[in-house]
């Protein structure tokens, strides 16, 4: 198949637009040059902050990018923002982000850390990953020397034009100096980058581009030499809503947050519209494949590229995950016959016997309060067993599976 829009004389880079990983870049024609030429080993970069304790589906999109380039044989860094962590991005949210503990911040870094090595490859190859930690040459810096030396190259115009800042500054609510020097930081992280690991490219979300070109600035004013930004979209279904996202709250890519089923059911559960592109991001198929998809969107062969997809997104980020038995335990809650000793993998809650339903589904992370209980009680969308639940005088009685509409189930074992 001839590439739907040949904009870049790179194959790599057409092929990254044509399956919906660019949203923007600095310079595209420079930076088309650069990875055409083949003069020398082209070194990209994406930072991560350690604000949670593992990476969500959100992360996702960048992972894979990183996957793709180095395929291409681009060479990644990524750096872990163990100095940047300490201070948050501002935001468009009513007030900065919550400071985190020192410990907490090792504790996620190890957290996620443990989880890239299983994402990226980071050894046996001439282009193999390369992991560093920020704070590893920013606490080395002295402030005085910093502002001295950087300070008058950066301009507090750009930075108070900035839509997550003005957005805060219109609504008069406070914004610190703190998240200012987070964009200093950031942009210095590049410019150390540039100059001791020769990286040229910084990849990012679409909420950081302004802060990518800061960076770019910042090595063009230091250097005169040229670097790049390139940002991926962000991650929504074909009805603008953020992926990633439940009633429950993240879907996280450790097992032990997210569960390996349930991440699984995320995926297969996609609207029929977004089939399509989450194959293109997420799987190896061609896009030959996955345009003869497009055909029977809102027919039931539909389904057969769901399942394709959650296997490919699963077994990309669980490489050990039984998919077998995943989709086995997905037949036995959804009516295929399978017996209730085929129902692993799935989170298993102790519950006193005659508990009643709206409770059972609060202790079983079902539902967030007895009210959203029992609000699903009256939508029809609780199920033990199969079997509907009409009245919230219903209680727990024996060894089940509890279910809220096709998304969401726990087993109960009861206790007395």
């Amino acid at each position: 198949m001839a590439m739907a829009c040949n904009k870049f004389n790179s194959c790599v880079l057409n092929n990254l637009d044509d399956r919906g990983f660019l949203y923007q870049i600095t310079d595209s024609e420079s930076l088309d040059n650069l990875i055409c030429n083949g003069a020398e080993q082209v070194i990209f970069y994406i930072g991560c902050d350690p604000t949670a304790p593992s990476l969500h589906v959100g992360h996702l999109l960048w992972v894979k990018l990183v996957n793709e380039l180095q395929k291409a044989g681009l060479k990644p860094i990524i750096v872990i923002g163990g100095a940047t962590g300490k201070i948050g991005d501002p935001t468009w949210k009513d007030q900065q982000r919550a400071m985190l503990e020192l410990d907490v911040i090792e504790r996620n870094m190890s957290s996620i850390v443990s989880k890239l090595h299983t994402l990226v490859k980071f050894e046996g190859a001439e282009n193999a990953a390369i992991l560093l930690d920020n704070n590893d040459w920013v606490s080395k810096l002295n402030y005085m020397d910093f502002l001295r030396e950087y300070g008058p190259l950066f301009s507090v115009n750009k930075m108070l034009a900035l839509d997550s800042v003005s957005a805060r500054l219109e609504r008069q609510q406070h914004l610190s100096f703190l998240e200012f020097n987070y964009m200093l930081i950031q942009a210095y992280d590049f410019l150390y980058l540039f100059e001791n690991h020769n990286c040229k490219i910084q990849l990012g979300g679409a909420d950081q581009w302004a802060n990518m070109i800061f960076g770019v600035d910042l090595i063009r004013r230091r250097t005169g030499k040229m670097a790049y930004g390139i940002s991926t979209p962000l991650l929504t279904n074909s009805r603008g809503q953020k992926m990633g996202k439940t009633e429950n709250g993240a879907i996280w890519l450790d097992k032990n947050l997210t569960s390996e089923f349930e991440f699984w059911q995320y995926w297969r559960n996609v609207d029929d519209a977004d089939v399509s592109k989450f194959l293109k991001l997420f799987s190896d198929m061609s896009l030959n494949e996955i345009n003869e998809c497009e055909k029977f969107v809102g027919a039931a062969a539909i389904n057969d590229m769901k399942v394709a997809l959650a296997d490919s997104v699963t077994s990309f980020v669980h490489p050990t995950a039984d998919l077998q038995l995943i989709k086995s335990t997905a037949g036995a809650l959804f009516g295929d016959g399978a017996q209730d000793d085929t129902l692993h993998g799935i989170d298993t809650y102790v519950i006193k016997r005659g508990t009643r339903i709206y409770n059972a589904l609060c202790d079983a992370k079902l539902a967030a309060s007895i009210t959203a209980a029992k609000r699903l009680i009256d939508g029809h969308g609780v199920k033990v067993d199969g079997t509907l639940i009409e009245g919230y005088e219903e209680t727990i009685n024996g060894d089940c599976i509890l279910s809220v509409g096709r998304k969401k189930f726990a087993r109960i074992k009861c206790g007395e």
